[in-house]
């Protein structure tokens, strides 16, 4: 599996800060960003429902935030954009700090 190096997690990190209208954009951009680095990591370039299942199956994710993060794929039925945003940001935060998933 590969890592990130330091300017991709710079990069990935900076979509916290990225001016958006509103939760559904602040999930659109965040999901641009982790999209790249679990390419980079997975090695793969499946699509953001494809790379969640793999994320989770590699790093022994919960259910609960499988099925979270997958929501982010289409975050206008998400009941809690919050919950989405959260998920992201842990996920972006392992990503950062480990700069690979296991």
């Amino acid at each position: 599996m590969a890592r990130l190096r330091k300017d991709q997690t710079e990069a990935l990190v900076g979509a916290l800060d990225s001016a958006t209208s509103g939760p559904l954009e602040e999930i659109t951009v965040a999901r641009r960003h982790l999209v790249v680095a679990l390419r980079i990591v997975l090695e793969s370039d499946a699509d953001w429902h494809q790379l969640i299942a793999a994320a989770a199956a590699r790093d022994d994710w919960p259910d609960e935030r499988r099925s979270i993060l997958e929501l982010a794929g289409q975050p206008d039925l998400a009941p809690d954009a919050e919950a989405v945003l959260e998920a992201m940001w842990e996920l972006i935060t392992e990503l950062n700090e480990r700069r690979t998933l296991d």
